[in-house]
């Protein structure tokens, strides 16, 4: 069986879980399922199909083991892995015809210099996921070129990490007024070509040189462009959807819907 779905990542505070309840929530011509990855997360405003903390959470890791909240964290998705058996079990319960959304932890570490992430997505391939990795840049990022970059960086690290089709996605981009502010961040070549330091002192010239070159680096790796998500504008969440959909061949090998051909019948 081919199942299809995102893999939902980004630091703390991106938006991702108001995504995937937005999704969950819309008409967007499936049947969405959500699996909430975090152990950590305190509020889920989603119907949950598979929640990590029915198999262990954050909270009585560090009270038993006297862990902070990173360590807590790593053992947690260590303890996962370890058990995937449930995981996979829970995995069996869902229709073929779902999409499926997983809702990460957002501390970077586990996608930067720790692999358990690669090896979760690996698990997922193998029984039969098509997915892609959505990993989601806050709007408040745009405010300093400097920051910006970082993000896109990071973004950069967990989809090399991941080995999946990788998405950039903008989010709370409902937060703008200025739409047109949107396309000096959303195309790194303009990004580059209207730097904040136009000055020709030294600094200016070496700054523009070094992001220069980062945005070179970004952008031989696949994120030239980045798309733009306004969960308030359903056209902005099927741009989104569409582009992702195309990577990972969602809808290609779906059966037709009888209740389709049944309602063309009658209108003949």
């Amino acid at each position: 069986m081919l199942y299809y779905g995102q893999l939902v990542i980004g630091p703390a505070g991106s938006g991702k879980t108001s995504y995937c309840n937005i999704l969950q929530e819309g008409t967007f011509k499936r049947n969405i399922q959500v699996v909430n990855l975090d152990p950590a997360a305190d509020y889920i405003p989603y119907k949950c199909a598979i929640d990590i903390r029915e198999l262990i959470c954050l909270n009585d890791v560090m009270e038993e083991l006297v862990l902070g909240p990173n360590g807590g964290l790593v053992y947690c998705m260590e303890y996962l892995l370890q058990n995937w058996d449930w995981m996979q079990e829970q995995l069996n319960n869902i229709a073929q015809d779902d999409y499926v959304l997983f809702d990460c932890p957002g501390q970077i570490e586990l996608y930067s210099h720790i692999d358990m992430m690669r090896k979760l997505t690996q698990l997922l391939v193998n029984s039969g996921f098509s997915i892609s990795s959505v990993y989601l840049v806050d709007i408040n990022f745009i405010e300093d070129d400097a920051k910006f970059l970082s993000g896109l960086l990071m973004a950069l690290s967990a989809s090399m990490t991941l080995e999946l089709p990788a998405f950039t996605v903008l989010s709370k981009c409902d937060l703008i007024s200025d739409k047109k502010k949107l396309k000096r961040y959303t195309k790194l070549h303009k990004f580059n070509q209207e730097s904040e330091y136009a000055n020709q002192d030294e600094f200016s010239k070496t700054y523009k040189s070094f992001t220069s070159g980062i945005s070179e680096l970004i952008t031989s790796f696949g994120i030239g462009r980045l798309l733009c998500l306004d969960i308030s504008d359903d056209e902005s969440i099927e741009n989104l959807l569409g582009e992702i959909d195309y990577a990972i061949q969602f809808g290609d090998n779906l059966e037709p819907d009888d209740k389709l051909y049944d309602q063309a019948e009658q209108q003949l």
